[in-house]
């Protein structure tokens, strides 16, 4: 004898169904959307950033300007002996550093910033060359790239003897919670420093990890705080060295 068909027990499971595919559907897209609307936030961010850096370049010009006009009798006659240290700080960096621009600015005003999106240590040379051809390159150096690739230590190597043992270079680990050669990255950053005395190591991966409240989803970008905290960090190792 046949079994009597039950629509109901079958219309419950295809409700179920239908529910299990559309939480689904809607667990892809979801972090799609807010993927989306953080690249969105990023490109703003950095646009308004990098606006910041022109106009401070302008007003920096032209204050160089007024006091090369104001000094260069004074110049003409000063033994290059006794000229002072070079004091400027120089930043080259990433995304990273791009967005974290106003808090840099905010605690060291007078340092020159060059920082790009998806940058890599095989870009440095270039913009430490065009950075020196534009009298940019101040005694310290600050380096904050590795982020977007590994990079050989040799390459490292070529830049820091590019820069030369009279200027005092500081390189910023890299990290990122889903970086997977975050190790490998930062173990050739700190062989650079063991080999080179004039080259000091932020360690921007012990502090990422221990604030995952500083960074967006991605786990590499600044939120508000995490660029006030990145600016914090950068700016004690700065003033530590100095003490």
């Amino acid at each position: 004898m046949k079994e009597k068909f039950n629509w109901k027990k079958w219309l419950k499971w295809i409700l179920v169904i239908v529910i299990t595919v559309i939480a689904g559907y809607g667990l892809v897209i979801a972090p799609s959307k807010a993927s989306d609307h953080l690249a969105d936030n990023l490109k703003q961010e950095f646009a308004q950033n990098k606006k910041m850096l022109k106009e401070q370049e302008k007003s920096r010009k032209k204050s160089s300007d007024a006091k090369e006009t104001s000094s260069e009798e004074t110049s003409k006659k000063e033994d290059a002996k006794s000229k002072p240290a070079d004091t400027r700080v120089t930043m080259v960096g990433d995304s990273v550093m791009l967005g974290a621009v106003p808090s840099l600015m905010e605690e060291l005003p007078d340092s020159i910033i060059d920082a790009q999106e998806s940058r890599q240590v095989v870009e440095a040379m270039d913009i430490l060359k065009d950075l020196q051809s534009q009298d940019k390159l101040g005694g310290t150096v600050v380096i904050e790239l590795g982020i977007n690739s590994y990079f050989a230590e040799s390459k490292g190597q070529e830049i820091i003897d590019y820069l030369g043992k009279d200027r005092k270079i500081y390189w910023v680990t890299v990290y990122g919670k889903y970086l997977q050669d975050q190790t490998k990255i930062n173990d050739v950053i700190m062989d650079l420093a063991k080999q080179n005395d004039n080259v000091e190591v932020i360690r921007w991966d012990q502090e990422g990890e221990k604030h995952p409240e500083w960074f967006y989803n991605d786990g590499i970008h600044l939120n508000g705080e995490g660029r006030t905290g990145f600016a914090q960090v950068i700016h004690s190792a700065l003033e530590g060295d100095t003490k």
